[in-house]
C-alpha cells in the first residue's frame, strides 16, 4: 500500500525525510503532517507488509534533539506524547526535521 493511503482527509504533508532512520531496532521513513509525525516502513521481500507508528501532533508536550560524534554527526529526536519516540539518524537530516516539529508544536 502506497504512503498516501494512510494519510487523513485534508492532511498535509510538511516534512518528508530523504533517508532511513532509527527508531528502536528498525529502519523508517519519517513524514511529518499538520496532524500527525508517521514513521513508515514495507517490510518483507515477496509478502509486503507496511510497518506504521503513528503519534498526533496535539498530544505532544516533549520534544528533545541532541547530537554526537565529530567526523560522523549522529543525532537524537525524542518525542514524549502518549509515547515516548526516540528516532535516531545523521544530523543532516534530523535537524530540518526537528525544526519542522518545533514549528509546529509552536504553532498548535
Amino acid at each position: 500500500m502506497p504512503l498516501q493511503d494512510f494519510l487523513l482527509p485534508l492532511e498535509n504533508v510538511k516534512f518528508h525525510s530523504e533517508s532511513f532512520v532509527r527508531y528502536g531496532a528498525k529502519k523508517y521513513q519519517v513524514l511529518i503532517t499538520d496532524k500527525r509525525i508517521i514513521l513508515f516502513a514495507q517490510r518483507g521481500h515477496f509478502l509486503r507488509s507496511d510497518d506504521i507508528v503513528s503519534e498526533r501532533i496535539d498530544r505532544l508536550h516533549g520534544l528533545e534533539y541532541s547530537e554526537r560524534g565529530l567526523m560522523f554527526r549522529m543525532a537524537k529526536i525524542s518525542v514524549q506524547g502518549t509515547t515516548r519516540i526516540d528516532i535516531r539518524g545523521p544530523s543532516s537530516e534530523l535537524k530540518p526535521m526537528f525544526q519542522a516539529m518545533q514549528s509546529l508544536i509552536n504553532s498548535e
